[in-house]
C-alpha cells in the first residue's frame, strides 16, 4: 500500500507541471511577429496614406501625441518634443511640415530617457525621427 501511495504522488507531481503548460515556443516556431509600441517602422508608414509625419503619427500610435502635465515647476505647460537625426525641431507642429519620404522609423521616447538622452525640456517626452538606419 505505501508504494502505491508513493508512486500515485510522483506520478500526479510529473504531470501537474506538464498540464500547466509545459514548454514555451522557440523564437522560430512563434507565427505572430513582434511588435514594438515604441518604433513606427518604415513598412507601417507605406501602408499609410498620410501627407506629413504628424498625420502618421496621430493615426498610429495617438498616445504619442498626448500631453502629460506640466514640463516645470513653473506650471509652463509642456510639449512632446520632435528631434530629427538628433537634432530637436521643437513640439508636435514640427510634424506637420515634415515629408515622409526619407523617414526610416520613429520612435517615442519618455520624458525620463529623453532627459537624460537630450537634457531639459523634455519631460513630456520626445518622437524621435530617423533618416538612417538603426
Amino acid at each position: 500500500m505505501r508504494h502505491l501511495i508513493q508512486a500515485s504522488l510522483v506520478t500526479a507531481l510529473l504531470l501537474v507541471p506538464a498540464a500547466c503548460g509545459g514548454t514555451r515556443p522557440s523564437a522560430a516556431e512563434s507565427t505572430t511577429p513582434t511588435t514594438r509600441r515604441d518604433i513606427i517602422a518604415r513598412e507601417e508608414l507605406d501602408r499609410g496614406q498620410w501627407a506629413n509625419a504628424y498625420e502618421a503619427v496621430r493615426n498610429l500610435p495617438p498616445l504619442w501625441l498626448r500631453v502629460r502635465g506640466r514640463d516645470t515647476i513653473n506650471s509652463e505647460p509642456g510639449t512632446v518634443q520632435v528631434v530629427l537625426d538628433d537634432v530637436r525641431l521643437g513640439g508636435t507642429d514640427a510634424l506637420r511640415t515634415l515629408p515622409l519620404t526619407g523617414v526610416v522609423y520613429f520612435q517615442w521616447m519618455d520624458g525620463i530617457s529623453a532627459s537624460q538622452r537630450w537634457g531639459t525640456g523634455f519631460g513630456n517626452g520626445a518622437i524621435l525621427i530617423s533618416t538612417r538606419p538603426r
